[in-house]
């Protein structure tokens, strides 16, 4: 018998896409536990097959972590407006995902890590972003063993998957999720370079940061290193050679959801 770790927050508990997830799960008698996100929630789950989320791309990204350190499965369910990452609930079909019967369902997503870390996925992005408002990050960039100076307030290092976040937003291109790719982008960029660069699965990016420079890097929103070094700072990015299982997605961009809402 499956039991399944519902993530969310409490401003989605009072959403129908939640009633009717829990409807669904004691009409079939499923044990499930609530887990709040709110609560600062980032741990391994031990106790459980499945792992849902229900809320919105923010919440997703949450699940996803704790399903990667968890080793387990995640369906995404949007409450409300439906985003990029979650489902509508009334397209999930329970008695295939309650049975194991999903193979059909399941994407692998692959996400980037930083020197080797695999505690630390990113499923979007690695952001490297200035702190000071005023001064420019100065940044060195190493693939193919080919070395690139730029200047910007800083760089997006980014999955297909999140092609439609942070880096379309600062002018990246939208890549199909089944491409497993590296994208590279600059943010507001001083120097000439080129808008983007893509890089195959098997690329790695070696960053170089000089000294006495003030940023942080960021995963998937997240702020998880700040840095004002008196030395000089490298990191390594790569996709994982792991990958997690996301149940109800497919391998498309959701291109009229996307260019409905920031045309409107």
């Amino acid at each position: 018998m499956k039991k399944i770790s519902i993530i969310t927050s409490k401003k989605y508990l009072k959403s129908k896409q939640y009633d009717s997830l829990i409807e669904i799960l004691n009409l079939k008698d499923i044990e499930y536990e609530i887990l709040n996100i709110d609560e600062n929630l980032d741990k391994k789950i031990t106790n459980s097959n499945l792992i849902i989320s229900v809320g919105g791309d923010g919440t997703a990204l949450r699940a996803m972590k704790i399903a990667w350190l968890s080793n387990l499965a995640v369906l995404n369910i949007g409450s409300g407006r439906i985003g990029y990452l979650v489902n509508s609930l009334n397209d999930i079909d329970f008695n295939k995902i309650l049975k194991d019967k999903n193979d059909e369902n399941i994407k692998k997503r692959i996400p980037i890590i930083q020197n080797q870390d695999e505690n630390l996925p990113a499923f979007n992005e690695i952001v490297i972003i200035k702190n000071s408002p005023t001064r420019i990050l100065d940044i060195e960039l190493e693939v193919y063993d080919q070395n690139v100076k730029l200047r910007a307030d800083g760089i997006i290092i980014s999955t297909s998957l999140g092609s439609t976040a942070y880096n379309y937003s600062a002018g990246g291109p939208i890549v199909q999720t089944s491409i497993e790719s590296i994208i590279i982008t600059p943010i507001s960029p001083f120097t000439k370079f080129p808008r983007s660069i893509i890089v195959d699965s098997t690329s790695e990016l070696k960053i170089n940061i000089p000294k006495k420079q003030h940023y942080s890097i960021q995963f998937d929103g997240v702020e998880e290193y700040l840095s004002d070094t008196k030395s000089d700072e490298t990191f390594n990015y790569k996709l994982s050679s792991r990958n997690l299982k996301v149940l109800g997605e497919l391998d498309i961009p959701k291109l009229d959801l996307f260019l409905n809402q920031i045309l409107r």
